[in-house]
């Protein structure tokens, strides 16, 4: 029977790691902005309307949702470009998807067509983060970098969109460790030691196409002296995370963007091309049911995992709500503020937990 040896990093050896962590990041944003920055300085948008591109940085936390347990999703972060030139970015997976598309979208009903580009990280911990040995009655340690190319289509004069993603990713690596245990001691919380044992040590590569129709059900003008939307939305998922959903969501207060243009609860972030959003300030809310089939995130993929879950000590319903604010600073600059619940996915023990996530996006058009 072998010992587990408990590896405590020096502070020069996290602080080395932690440069590696910022050089490797910007270098992903340079290559995801380049040619974005190449194209949109080529032409500016015309006078007095607002780009076709934009970008969206966004970061969710338990900690945005003043939540005092960091347990389940500690967080993640993501860096958007949607438009045209996110379709023709030097990593785009658009041919992917768009030949994934083929199989299933209706192309008769076609009439428009917004593409998007996202680069995304996000960290999932057990409850006890001191424990350097395996955990095996929480959740596993997880992390996932992933590269996602996105397509909306709007058809049926506008009442419908529809929506698919394929995403590349990596599970399992060092630098999810390093950048966790970073931002962990930015903010003076806990550092995570049992990395050691997360999902796919060592680093795997996962996939994942979803496929989604949503529906514009009612639309006001003025409803308690301001503009409303409801909407509803079906999304099946194959992959790092195989299910099933059904949502519905709405909005109400001053907005000028169409019914499709935002929807936080789909299961990738999305961001729009802009459009005229000055002075738009409105509340988003929503739920959803997910029928889970598969979570490599809970149950492992192909490389050993330390810590797993078997399908019977999880949960196949899932149930998730949402309740945010959407501000328009600018014609092409929004900032929005969301707050997420999830119902428990573990059945018994530490991890049978609900989870309340914060989420801040800083959209800006171009």
């Amino acid at each position: 029977m072998s010992t587990y040896t408990p590896r405590v990093a020096s502070p020069a050896t996290w602080l080395h790691g932690a440069k590696r962590v910022v050089s490797l990041t910007a270098l992903i944003g340079v290559c995801l902005c380049t040619e974005a920055i190449a194209q949109s300085s080529a032409a500016s948008p015309p006078p007095g309307g607002i780009g076709k591109n934009s970008w969206t940085f966004a970061m969710d936390n338990d900690f945005l949702a003043l939540s005092s347990r960091d347990a389940g999703y500690s967080g993640g972060f993501m860096f958007t470009i949607s438009g045209p030139d996110a379709a023709d970015n030097l990593v785009s997976l658009d041919g992917v998807l768009g030949f994934l598309d083929d199989w299933w979208l209706p192309g008769a009903t076609r009439t428009s067509s917004k593409t998007g580009l996202q680069f995304g990280a996000q960290a999932y911990t057990p409850e006890d983060k001191k424990s350097r040995a395996p955990i095996y009655d929480d959740r596993p340690y997880a992390g996932l970098f992933s590269l996602t190319s996105t397509r909306m289509t709007i058809a049926d004069a506008g009442q419908v969109a529809w929506s698919s993603a394929f995403t590349v990713g990596v599970l399992g690596t060092g630098l999810g460790k390093h950048l966790h245990r970073g931002f962990h001691s930015l903010i003076g919380s806990q550092k995570p030691n049992g990395y050691s044992h997360q999902i796919s040590e060592g680093g795997e590569p996962t996939l994942k196409y979803t496929a989604r129709r949503q529906g514009l059900i009612a639309k006001y003008r003025s409803l308690a002296g301001a503009r409303a939307d409801f909407k509803w939305g079906a999304e099946a998922s194959l992959g790092y995370m195989t299910e099933a959903r059904a949502m519905v969501s709405g909005r109400w207060g001053k907005f000028s963007t169409p019914w499709w243009s935002l929807y936080p609860e789909r299961s990738e972030y999305y961001a729009p091309p802009a459009t005229s959003i000055d002075g738009d300030l409105y509340l988003m809310y929503g739920g959803s049911a997910s029928l889970r089939g598969y979570n490599v995130l809970l149950q492992g993929q192909f490389r050993h995992s330390d810590v797993t879950f078997s399908s019977s000590q999880l949960e196949r319903v899932v149930g998730e709500a949402y309740l945010g604010v959407v501000w328009g600073i600018t014609r092409q600059t929004s900032l929005s503020y969301v707050v997420r619940f999830q119902s428990a996915e573990i059945k018994h023990g530490p991890g049978a937990r609900d989870t309340y996530v914060g989420s801040l996006y800083l959209n800006v058009g171009f």
